[in-house]
């Protein structure tokens, strides 16, 4: 099983090759779809090789190109099944936090980039969708040695990827990169429940972390900042007037 960084912006996206096709992790920032298509075309994969869409949550660094992916391909999607909700919303759920002062900064300071209220482009799911039930292990079932994983807390609506082999692709639970110092990732909406996906992903098999935003890094150092944890306290962000 070969996994593929096809970063966009600031944002990991990731193909895994498998037997029954490629999956493809998150579909980044709106208006990035053209880098996209350019990486299949310089790696020679075609769109009718995508056969699975994983989207480990709904926000605009993950989602934004999904319904281009969707058109041009008959690939079938996976997510939490609270994420067709999120979809209709067209903007990031605007509930918790940031978990530090530091975070709280970055945050503000995306508005430069633009995108200020992370707003993205609505999706309308059909009926070629898995939605996860805490349960049923799709992968499993179709033959490929994949295990989906609840990782609520960034989001309600986290998921990861769990390989055989021990690579845990985790989305937002934790990351690797400014302006975090210590694994955990800069917005937070319920800190309880990101606490216990934290105790989810050090009692797992996982071996090495593969985060959305920084470089993989090996699970250990989960073990070793995990008390660090207990002293986030959120810092709450007016999305409307920033």
């Amino acid at each position: 099983m070969e996994i593929i960084n096809i970063g966009n912006k600031i944002v990991n996206n990731y193909l895994i090759k498998t037997s029954k096709g490629y999956i493809v992790i998150d579909t980044g920032y709106p208006g990035t779809y053209d880098r996209f298509k350019k990486f299949l075309a310089r790696n020679c994969i075609s769109h009718e090789e995508i056969k699975f869409i994983f989207i480990t949550h709904v926000h605009d660094d993950h989602i934004g190109f999904l319904n281009e992916l969707i058109a041009d391909t008959d690939a079938i999607l996976i997510m939490h099944k609270d994420s067709p909700r999120r979809l209709l919303l067209g903007h990031n759920e605007y509930i918790g936090g940031c978990s530090g002062i530091l975070a709280k900064l970055c945050v503000k300071g995306m508005k430069i980039a633009g995108n200020r209220k992370h707003t993205f482009p609505i999706v309308e799911v059909d009926s070629n969708v898995i939605l996860w039930d805490g349960i049923h292990q799709f992968f499993r079932q179709i033959g490929l040695d994949l295990d989906i994983i609840t990782l609520s807390g960034h989001t309600g609506d986290s998921i990861g990827l769990l390989t055989n082999d021990g690579i845990l692709l985790c989305g937002d639970a934790c990351m690797n990169g400014f302006p975090s110092i210590k694994r955990n990732i800069i917005w937070i909406e319920n800190l309880e429940e990101y606490k216990k996906s934290w105790d989810i992903m050090i009692k797992s098999s996982a071996k090495v972390l593969f985060p959305s935003h920084g470089k993989p890094f090996q699970k250990n150092d989960l073990v070793k900042y995990r008390s660090s944890l207990n002293r986030v306290r959120l810092h709450k962000i007016n999305f409307s007037i920033i």
